[in-house]
Order: C-alpha cells, then structure tokens, then sequence
C-alpha cells in the first residue's frame, strides 16, 4: 500500500507545518519594562523642569520681595548694608587668599586701601543727598559727611555725633556755643558778610513765616544796636579833636590879648643872656 502511506506522511507534515509554536522569551533579572521606563524618564523629565520653573519662580518672587523691601529703607541704611556686605566679601577674599604668600606690611596695605575706598565710595553717595537750598528740604535728617584730614580716605558722619541731634533748649545751647566761636572766627574774612545772609537765609527756610519774623526782628535789633555803638564811638573821635582845636585857640587868643605864661621865662636862658 505505497500511496496511502505517502499520503500520511504528507498529511502529518502539512500539520506540523500549520501549527506555530511561540517561543517563549525569557527576561534577565535585571531587564526592567521598556514600556515603563519609558514612562518613568517622561515623569523625571516632567517633575525636573516643575522643580526647576518652581525654583525660578521662588527666586524671582524672593528678589522682588527684596528689591521692595529695599526701597522702603532710607538711602543711608541701605548704602549702610552695601558696607556691611563690602565687608564680608573682603574678610571672604582674606580667608581666601591667607593660603597665599604675602607679607604682612603688604597685607595691611591691601586692606587699608580697600577700606578706604569702600569708605570714599560710601562717602559719594552719601553726598548726593547733601545739598543747598530748597533740595535740602525735602530730605532732612540726611547723613553730613565730611572728610578726616587727618586720615585721608576716612569720611566723618557728622550726623552721629549728640551734639549734633539737639532736642531741648540746653541741647541748643550747647550747639551754639560750640559753633559760635568757631564761625565768628572768621568774621574778618572778605566773605563772611555774604556768606551769613546766605547761611541764615538757608537755615530758617524751613521755619514758618511767622518764626522767621522773629529771626528778622532779632537781627533788626541787633542792627540797630551796632549802629548806636558806632555813633556813640564816631561822636567820641569828633569830641576829642573837637577839644584839642578848642585849646589850640584858647591859646591863640590869649596871646593877642598880651597874656602870656610867665612861668616858662627862664626856661633856657643864662647870665650871660643879659651881658
């Protein structure tokens, strides 16, 4: 029977040929999803740019908040900070640069300098807010510098100093006694005359009208003071001369009337005057 065993091997081969057998694959250990990898690097790169778009929202909104605080603060304070920050950075730089050789007198130099100019840049804008006339006015209490001769490069605040925040009467008075004497020093200068009306106009601007009406009063009276002593002191002189003119006459006529100091005859003549 030839053919029909032919036609079993045939049968039995197209079978196994129609079935597919899946061949299973089998994972390493350490082989994770792809889908899910895929899925978490997406979730890190999201949550990355959140974290970073959060930390510049914060550092924005922290500099502004910054920034506003800082315009509520006076000029003088905030430059005050700018210092205190100057300050740091240089004892920063110090501690940064004390692994490298430098002698001390070089090193005390560096510093001294760098306080001083950190002082003279302090010093400017402090100046800014110092001014004559009717800018001062809109900004009083401001800082006075003024710079140490002494110590060149070192400003003095002046505004510190007591004496120079009077509140009560004695306060005042201990101020004027104080600068008195040492503006009427120079009252013999050329300029001093000028210099006063302007420095007065200056220093009672703030003043209300009727305050500074006593002010003028007070100078009025002062004036009309000074010229009294000066008449008194001009009648004088003339009274004097006014005298030695009436003696010298006094003398004169006398003598044409043939009134004569007998007393002054011997005055200077001898015996032999007479021979």
């Amino acid at each position: 029977m030839p053919p029909s065993k032919w036609d079993d091997e045939s049968e039995e081969s197209s079978e196994e040929e129609s079935i597919d057998v899946p061949v299973a694959r089998r994972k390493f250990a350490d082989e994770e999803d792809s889908d899910a990898v895929a899925d978490n690097w997406e979730e890190e790169e999201d949550s990355e740019a959140e974290r970073e778009k959060a930390a510049k929202a914060a550092a924005a909104k922290a500099k502004a908040e910054a920034e506003a605080a800082a315009n509520k603060k006076p000029k003088s304070q905030r430059i005050e900070e700018h210092r205190e920050a100057n300050r740091r950075r240089r004892a920063q730089e110090e501690e940064e640069e004390s692994s490298e050789e430098e002698d001390d007198a070089e090193k005390r130099a560096r510093l001294r300098q760098s306080e001083q100019d950190a002082d003279l840049k302090h010093a400017q804008d402090l100046f800014a807010n110092v001014g004559m006339g009717p800018k001062s006015r809109t900004a009083p209490n401001k800082a006075v510098i003024i710079e140490d001769k002494a110590n060149p490069g070192q400003a003095i605040d002046l505004s510190k100093y007591p004496l120079f925040k009077p509140a009560t009467k004695s306060q005042f008075d201990a101020l004027s006694a104080t600068l008195v004497p040492l503006l009427t020093a120079a009252s013999s200068k050329p300029h001093y005359s000028l210099w006063v009306s302007t420095f007065v106009k200056q220093i009672c601007a703030d003043l209300p009208s009727a305050e500074i009406k006593k002010a003028a009063s007070a100078l009025t009276a002062l004036s009309n003071e000074k010229m009294k002593e000066e008449k008194e002191k001009e009648k004088g002189g003339k009274k004097s001369k006014a005298a030695k003119t009436k003696s010298s006459l006094a003398a004169t006529r006398d003598m044409g009337r043939g009134v004569a100091d007998t007393t002054s005859y011997d005055d200077g003549l001898g015996e032999d005057d007479f021979m």
